[in-house]
């Protein structure tokens, strides 16, 4: 079926008026004559347009090709094992958008620009830092103004009634705190940890828990400082008085 489908395309063909500016003539051995355009070997078979597409004829049908305009008598009888070579067609450039930007090689960074993005990286550290020194500095104040009525790393001296109360607060929020890990109720408790006791600890009173919640993110803000400094240090960057307790 194959086969002739493949006959009557090329019948169809056949039976096309000689196309304009044709320069090659293929004559089949059962005399037919194929006028083409151009045309290229392809293994076994000899390949041309027609019909909107390529057409492809087995070699072994091909009496001769000749030049367009030569008969048979004037041609130099070009068969199959002289076949003249096909003008090589160079292929067009693919097309690129016009929105696309053409691939460009990465030029190398000097090294005055590498010296300059590490410095800039290096500072971005430096602040981040510096931000977190300052935040840390602000809840330890407030822990310190909580629990002992003064600020900063003065003498712990219990003049007043509220200090005082601020200090057995803190006491009895880290006995909240290790009560509620033993049970595994506290933030950062193990999993799969046993319990303490049966029986729930007590409940945090309004000024424990604010204690509990100020010592978890001083906890979770030196820990992210030392994971920058650490970061620094493995960038060889300076680190010096980058800690300030």
């Amino acid at each position: 079926m194959f086969r002739a489908a493949f006959v009557a395309a090329i019948l169809a063909v056949l039976a096309l008026p000689l196309p304009a500016g044709a320069q090659y003539v293929i004559v089949l051995k059962n005399g037919r004559q194929i006028h083409v355009q151009n045309y290229r070997e392809d293994g076994a078979m000899i390949k041309f347009s027609g019909l909107g597409g390529e057409i492809g004829i087995a070699k072994d049908q091909v009496q001769s090709i000749r030049r367009a305009g030569e008969s048979a008598a004037d041609s130099s009888g070009l068969a199959l094992d002289r076949l003249p070579a096909a003008p090589a067609v160079s292929p067009a450039p693919a097309a690129r958008p016009a929105d696309q930007p053409q691939a460009r090689a990465p030029a190398s960074a000097s090294p005055e620009t590498a010296k300059q993005k590490a410095a800039e990286e290096e500072k971005a550290y430096r602040e981040k830092v510096k931000d977190l020194n300052l935040r840390l500095k602000d809840l330890r104040e407030r822990y310190a103004l909580i629990t002992r009525g003064n600020r900063g790393n003065e003498p712990q001296f219990f003049t007043t009634e509220e200090a005082f109360q601020g200090h057995q607060d803190d006491l009895l929020s880290r006995l909240r705190d290790a009560q509620n890990r033993q049970q595994g109720l506290a933030t950062g408790a193990a999993a799969g940890s046993p319990p303490f006791s049966l029986d729930p600890p007590p409940a945090y009173s309004g000024k424990q828990k604010e204690l509990s919640d100020l010592r978890a993110e001083i906890a979770r803000l030196e820990s992210e400082r030392q994971s920058l400094i650490d970061e620094m240090k493995a960038k060889n960057f300076d680190t010096a008085a980058l800690i300030v307790d």
